[in-house]
């Protein structure tokens, strides 16, 4: 017997509010949209799901989030890009806001000066935004 797996359309926001978030089905949603990042959202209270690695590219803002289990070192979630110019296979956020937000199996990546603030953080709250 096969089951099929059906989820309910999160739609283009731009407000989320105490939803739980597949991060695969919101890059999915977007590009039938014709969109190739996720730009201008708010997710509130929202339970952020991987696999996945996000890229915050510019204006992104996490305040008060708990971003992942670091085991105490959050370069246990970070990736550093080796290219250049350019980031392939993450999922590319830009102007969005996570406001009290649970991210769960997601890494980080992109621009050396994110990845310096993110490293100082522990992995709960973080206050703060990220450009």
């Amino acid at each position: 017997m096969t089951e099929t797996l059906t989820f309910k359309t999160l739609g283009p926001g731009p407000i989320y509010s105490k939803i739980s978030i597949w991060l695969p089905q919101l890059i999915h949603e977007a590009g039938l949209r014709g969109e190739t990042l996720i730009e201008g959202k708010t997710f509130n209270e929202c339970r952020i799901q991987g696999p996945a690695v996000i890229v915050p590219v510019s204006g992104c803002s996490f305040d008060g989030c708990a971003l992942g289990a670091s085991d105490g070192d959050m370069r246990n979630l970070m990736f550093q890009p080796l290219g250049p110019a350019k980031i392939t296979g993450a999922i590319a956020f830009r102007n969005c806001r996570f406001e009290r937000c649970d991210f769960l199996g997601v890494g980080y990546t992109g621009a050396a000066d994110f990845l310096d603030q993110l490293r100082s953080l522990d992995g709960g709250p973080a206050p703060g935004a990220f450009a």
